[in-house]
């Protein structure tokens, strides 16, 4: 690529949201990260996009043996707010032969009371909206782009020392449930973990499967694994057997 075309061609940049924000903690790293892959002209085979779930995958370890190269653009605490803000610069631009979506939970902190700005949380309906109108137009853009992805649910919860674990525990399973309805809409293939994570009450995680009652253990990602697998075989990203 010439430099007239590297000027031609400008590398997107979403800018910061606010100090307050995870999503600007990577923005320097994946802005750089992003304009090497663009001017070197690099082809992205898989990209996977989040929250803290996705970031801290250690996607070599179970897909090493595809031969593809993987781009992990997860941001710990993303919201669909903040992820819609840096989709065009973290997917779209890239323009992946594939995309793994996986965001939404930490918008169920927004149940939460905020003592600290003495403020009561929101209502279930209105985060639960919210997050999926967010989640809509994430779709349409990759839609409108032409992009392959696989829309993957949210994870159930254990963690009862918050205020409002029923609350997000509920805001999971409806949150899922929209969200499958958004990906049949757009066409998409929707990988749901939710099933195999979810303990014999029907709302809580298994603790086996978590290292906090959020993220995912090394069994957790386990599973993970195995049933994206699925997907990306029936999407012919990977072969069979993988990985």
């Amino acid at each position: 690529m010439s430099e007239g075309d590297m000027r031609a061609r400008r590398c997107i940049r979403p800018g910061y949201l606010s100090r307050q924000v995870k999503s600007d903690d990577r923005r320097m790293e994946f802005d750089c990260k992003n304009e090497v892959l663009i001017r070197k002209e690099i082809p992205v085979d898989l990209l996977f996009i989040g929250d803290s779930i996705t970031q801290m995958w250690e996607l070599s370890a179970y897909f090493h043996s595809t031969g593809l190269r993987m781009i992990n653009r997860g941001i710990g605490g993303d919201r669909t707010e903040y992820l819609l803000h840096r989709f065009y610069a973290d997917a779209v631009q890239l323009k992946p032969r594939f995309t793994v979506l996986m965001a939404g939970i930490n918008d169920a902190w927004e149940l939460e009371a905020d003592a600290w700005k003495q403020e009561s949380g929101k209502p279930l309906k209105e985060v639960l909206e919210h997050a999926l109108a967010n989640m809509d137009r994430v779709l349409d853009i990759a839609a409108d782009h032409r992009m392959r992805m696989a829309v993957c649910s949210i994870l159930p919860t254990c963690m009862r020392f918050t205020g409002q674990e029923k609350a997000r525990q509920e805001y999971v399973k409806r949150y899922n449930e929209g969200l499958k309805e958004l990906a049949k809409r757009h066409q998409m293939c929707f990988v749901d973990y939710y099933p195999a994570f979810v303990s014999e009450d029907g709302c809580s995680m298994r603790e086996s499967l978590t290292a906090d009652g959020l993220h995912p253990n090394v069994y957790g990602y386990d599973r993970m694994a195995q049933i994206l697998a699925s997907c990306l075989e029936q999407e012919g990203v990977v072969p069979n057997g993988n990985p």
